[in-house]
């Protein structure tokens, strides 16, 4: 196992531990041998599964508590008034970003695997970390969702392997240094952080160059939003995509079958290579595997290993993830809550035998609803009704006008049955009033609206 180069940190503690990133790296270093303590404002399952593992962690946040860390490790969103981060400057106390300790750790792993993207990055950086492990690769993963072959978002190996989310929001992503750079593609987001979409751009050019001469960028084709990057690095392009044989990477002649997972042909540098099946659901995961099939065969992985371990391949939770299929009614929850990704989600289901297609849309973010308003309204052409929750928001001031309940009325124009419920209790019972036998119930959104996936699920069981 590897440690930070800095000798003298033994004991870290981290403000804000419960999130996804943050009680990854607390579960890697403790794994390092680290002394880990930390803090949150709720106590969770993450907290105490933390706990189990030997992690001091109090809650809620206290300067009282903190102790004498050799490190004290915090995120962007953590305001710099919190009493805990007051405490680490007023007492001199080593400070150190999130996105910071995540490069850091990278540092120590001679092939570091950084995947990018507006969508997709952590089911990708699931793909990368399966298919490494199925190749006997062992490698460390940090992953910003739960990876159902892991049963975690970390794993700690013991090789020179690591990989990790790169994270585009605040320009996380430019804290890294990959030897393998994968993007996946570049669509206008975090309009909070990049108030235009060349801002954006400018970005993801600036994660490309950070890949050394000898390393490799793994880049999407099909979105022609990444092809001004290919003659402005150094190192090795790697181009991938569907339906071109041209491509470095390509699946071509692409079927489905009743459950949606598809099969293709994968070709590499214009040869067959063999017939794939992917063991889950969507052409978006198409796209997302033959990036994960370029960076496990450029680092060596056997292609015949590579293609009889994408048959049993598991994604993250909250991607597709299937929370009930009982009496003909499947009930699914995924992270969806971009139009491309919405979009591209309802489509997915639309190859399972279905009925009819519920979607359930709790937006993230006023800036989000508001840039993107347009693209909202578009985004759900595969459903057959549409349900609007509440604008989720936990940092923004509430947006009167461009808000979930006009959207409603604006998707309504178009065509499509749309509500707009102002509660979770309304939603779920008014899916159990409609839903039927052969109809599936699309559950999309990035936080609190999969408590309604799991009380149909219930109710389900029940009957």
């Amino acid at each position: 196992m590897k440690k930070l180069d800095n000798s003298k940190i033994r004991n870290i503690h981290f403000i804000g531990i419960n999130g996804s990133s943050m009680s990854g790296l607390a579960e890697i270093m403790l794994g390092l041998g680290y002394h880990v303590s930390g803090s949150d404002i709720e106590q969770t399952k993450k907290v105490d599964y933390l706990r189990s593992l030997g992690a001091v962690i109090h809650v809620p946040q206290d300067e009282k508590k903190v102790g004498h860390p050799d490190l004290i490790v915090y995120t962007a969103a953590i305001n710099k008034e919190n009493c805990e981060y007051q405490y680490g400057i007023s007492n001199n106390i080593e400070m150190m970003n999130r996105k910071d300790l995540l490069a850091k750790l990278m540092e120590q792993y001679q092939y570091g695997i950084g995947v990018s993207g507006t969508h997709g990055k952590t089911t990708t950086t699931t793909f990368v970390a399966y298919l490494l492990e199925k190749c006997n690769f062992d490698p460390t993963v940090h992953i910003g969702g739960e990876a159902r072959f892991l049963n975690s978002n970390v794993k700690v190996g013991n090789s020179p392997y690591f990989v990790t989310e790169a994270d585009e929001f605040t320009d996380s992503f430019l804290s890294l240094h990959p030897f393998i750079g994968i993007i996946l593609n570049i669509e206008h987001d975090h309009v909070d952080y990049f108030p235009t979409f060349d801002d954006m751009k400018k970005s993801f050019l600036k994660y490309a160059k950070l890949i050394p001469d000898n390393g490799y960028l793994i880049i999407c084709d099909d979105d022609e939003n990444t092809h001004f990057i290919y003659d402005q690095v150094n190192c090795h392009v790697i181009k991938y995509g569907l339906n071109n044989k041209e491509l470095d990477y390509s699946a071509l002649d692409i079927t489905y079958n009743g459950l949606g997972f598809p099969s293709f042909n994968l070709f590499i540098n214009r040869k067959f290579r063999g017939r794939v099946t992917l063991g889950m659901p969507g052409r978006h995961n198409v796209l997302n595997v033959l990036s994960a099939i370029a960076a496990v065969h450029v680092l060596g992985g056997n292609i015949i290993d590579i293609i009889e371990a994408i048959k049993s391949i598991e994604g993250a939770k909250r991607r597709l993830d299937v929370r009930a299929d009982i009496r003909g009614i499947k009930v699914i929850a995924d992270y969806a809550h971009h139009p491309t990704e919405i979009d591209v989600t309802l489509e997915t289901v639309s190859h399972m035998d279905h009925h009819e297609i519920y979607a359930v849309f709790e937006p993230h973010t006023h800036s989000r609803v508001r840039s993107l308003y347009k693209e909202f309204t578009g985004c759900f052409r595969y459903a057959d009704h549409v349900i609007m929750a509440k604008v989720y928001d936990d940092r923004e001031k509430e947006d009167l006008i461009n808000n979930s309940e006009n959207l409603a009325k604006d998707i309504a124009k178009t065509g499509k049955d749309t509500v707009y419920l102002d509660s979770y209790d309304k939603i779920r019972d008014h899916l159990i009033r409609h839903m039927k036998s052969g109809d599936i119930i699309m559950i999309l959104g990035s936080k609190y609206v999969e408590g309604v996936a799991d009380q149909l699920a219930e109710y389900l069981n029940s009957l």
